[in-house]
């Protein structure tokens, strides 16, 4: 690095001496040469800041800032000006008790910031080692933990007491699912194909859900007749169902089964003054393919009283609302519906209707 020489004036060096004259009562000026080389002090390894207060070479000596150079060694500098002296000195007991208290302080908080992080290193450290295990464990035993989750969930399902049987091959599951269709042939015949499709896709749904790369199929088996009665397998992320032996029911008549099955008894939870109130609801295609007809016949012959009770009241309403939307659901909203309740005289009550829309409307007589 090229040297840079600065000669001091002789003006700047009078107001220097001049200065230390009015401190010290005496002075004596001299014009120098000062070397600058943009030289660096470097302590225990640590390179200091000089900022304005740069270092020079003077006479083969290199001139550094005392103080800077004191402080960064630990010392305390003071300015005696009665006695023109620079006095340096060690930091009084007090001030190093000082110091050593705040770095024990300092040592002591990142201690416990440590200890802290190490608990919590070795909680995750856990919790991972934990979540490894139930992942390996359900991955060894898939075929049981899907086995429980069925019998947990579906044991007894619409009122039919199902057995469930799971194999796992290659990542693979075949599900049998087992009752005697003789102890429950009626509410085995209530179910329509789709109520049982649904049943199924939610079975696959927790499947899918739980073993994402698993196939997923089988039967629902008769163990009375030893016979499969619904067969179902997934393909492309869809169920397929194939059904044996249903009886070759149409959906009207599933439907019949089911309205009355949910809507022709039990209806006290619209509204208690219904009472043991029972009504039977038939299904009929109407003068056209995409319309059908249902037809509400109330037993006022026995429920006389309740029904005088519930008729054209917001209760009765909700009953008959109820009666289309399950029926304009269960038909794909393919067909209107047109209606009428009548008493066991044959007198009609009420007409009511649902659009091609789902729009519902209620005639009381």
């Amino acid at each position: 690095m090229k040297k840079k020489i600065i000669v001091f004036s002789a003006v700047v060096l009078a107001l220097v001496f001049l200065i230390s004259t009015v401190a010290s009562g005496a002075a004596v000026t001299k014009d120098i040469k000062a070397y600058y080389r943009n030289i660096k002090i470097k302590v225990n390894g640590k390179v200091i800041d000089v900022g304005d207060t740069e270092p020079f070479i003077y006479n083969n000596r290199t001139y550094v800032p005392i103080r800077l150079v004191s402080e960064a060694l630990d010392k305390v500098v003071e300015w005696d000006n009665n006695q023109s002296m620079v006095i340096i000195n060690d930091k009084s007991p007090s001030e190093i008790s000082q110091q050593l208290a705040a770095k024990d302080q300092q040592i002591q908080n990142l201690t416990y910031q440590n200890s802290f992080l190490q608990g919590k290193i070795i909680e995750l450290q856990k919790k991972i080692e934990e979540l490894e295990k139930e992942a390996e464990n359900k991955k060894k035993n898939s075929a049981d933990y899907l086995e429980d989750y069925l019998y947990d969930e579906y044991s007894k399902w619409k009122g039919i007491k199902f057995d469930f049987n799971v194999k796992e091959s290659k990542g693979n599951f075949t599900v049998t699912i087992k009752f005697d269709r003789s102890d429950y042939k009626s509410e085995w015949n209530k179910l329509s194909e789709k109520t049982i499709t649904k049943w199924i896709e939610d079975i696959y749904d927790f499947v899918e859900d739980e073993f994402p790369d698993a196939g997923f199929k089988g039967t629902i088996y008769d163990t009375d007749e030893r016979e499969d009665l619904v067969e179902f397998e997934e393909s492309k992320g869809k169920i397929k169902m194939r059904f044996y032996d249903y009886d070759s029911k149409s959906d009207f008549e599933d439907l019949e089964d089911d309205l009355n099955y949910y809507f022709g008894s039990g209806l006290s939870t619209y509204h208690k003054n219904f009472g043991n109130l029972k009504a039977d609801i038939q299904v009929d295609e109407y003068d056209y393919d995409d319309e059908i007809y249902i037809t509400i016949i109330v037993n006022t012959s026995k429920y006389g009283d309740e029904w005088d009770d519930v008729k054209d009241t917001a209760a009765a309403d909700e009953w008959l609302y109820d009666i289309m939307e399950y029926a304009y659901d269960e038909l794909d909203e393919d067909y209107a519906i047109y209606g009428h309740v009548e008493d066991s005289k044959g007198k009609t009550q009420a007409t009511f209707q649902c659009s091609f829309s789902g729009r519902m409307t209620i005639n009381w007589k």
